[in-house]
């Protein structure tokens, strides 16, 4: 399904309210939650009792009469956005569908490196990610030191802050003093997913870092 844009009152009513409308009264949403613009929700059957996901991207934009849209699909199609809030996690009922349970899972790995990044990251931790980053210069590097500045995390080297969008998730290890590396629980996902070596992954497309 794509996007569907219409006219919404801004602030009137939250996406729960808001979408539950667009359910059909089959169906009601019992956990819930918007992250990074996505709305997450746990919707109940109330004939059959499960509870499934439902994922709807959101955009809001200035237009008189189309000020509003949103892409919406349910687990079972495999979204890519896997930010559900735990509340919402804990309150769907099994399944046995491929793509929902890759999709929980990915969603639950989220949750596992954001704990665990809170807990290891501390100004001055050395990390690699996942793929190198390439710059306008054409080079790439996937090694950086953590660092914090006016109450935000960055990505440094050789004294440059980098600005990379959802860096926090592409973290595969912190590398300890000794030069040894703690894997995250997305870095071992990604070893135990790849047949290839990490530094081949530069050749794939990369994002954009930009220094400040």
């Amino acid at each position: 399904m794509g996007w569907t844009f219409y006219h919404r009152d801004k602030g009137v009513e939250s996406n729960a309210e808001h979408f539950a409308k667009e359910l059909d009264d089959r169906y009601e949403i019992i956990a819930h939650g918007t992250v990074d613009h996505v709305f997450y929700a746990a919707v109940r059957d109330r004939e059959t009792g499960k509870v499934f996901a439902y994922v709807a991207l959101t955009h809001w934009r200035r237009d008189a009469n189309y000020n509003f849209g949103y892409k919406d699909m349910d687990e079972n199609m495999g979204p890519g956005d896997c930010k559900a809030p735990e509340a919402v996690l804990d309150a769907l009922t099994p399944t046995t569908h491929k793509y929902a349970l890759q999709w929980r899972a990915n969603c639950r790995r989220h949750h596992d490196q954001r704990a665990f990044l809170r807990k290891q990251l501390k100004p001055g931790t050395r990390l690699r990610l996942t793929h190198p980053l390439r710059f306008s210069n054409d080079t790439t590097r996937d090694t950086f030191t953590y660092t914090r500045s006016r109450g935000r995390g960055y990505l440094a080297h050789n004294g440059c802050r980098y600005q990379v969008r959802h860096w926090r998730d592409s973290v595969a290890a912190i590398i300890r003093p000794d030069g040894s590396e703690s894997l995250t629980p997305v870095g071992e996902h990604h070893q135990a997913n790849t047949n290839e070596p990490q530094l081949q992954a530069a050749a794939e497309p990369q994002p954009t870092a930009d220094a400040r």
